[in-house]
């Protein structure tokens, strides 16, 4: 059966983490660190890619990162609130 969550009605005071997604915190200081770092890491790519012309290889290392940074940043999300869908 399927587990029916109001998102609106819970918050880490009103319902017990177990009701979340996921069922633990994610912590903020480890999680804004890879996204400080991921980021970082994207724009030194960019600005190799504009010094060195390198497109096919910059392009997919670049998606990868992207990838990671919309990933931390969800986990930094859901630091605040882990009920939100």
């Amino acid at each position: 059966m399927p587990r029916v969550n109001n998102s609106n009605a819970c918050t880490l005071s009103t319902c017990p983490l177990s009701s979340a997604p996921i069922n633990y915190d994610p912590t903020l200081p480890g999680n804004a660190l890879y996204l400080t770092l991921f980021t970082l890491l994207f724009l030194t790519q960019a600005l190799q890619l504009r010094h060195y012309k390198t497109w096919s290889f910059s392009l997919s290392i670049m998606s990868g990162l992207v990838l990671e940074i919309v990933g931390y940043v969800g986990r930094v999300m859901m630091h605040f609130n882990p009920f939100e869908p």
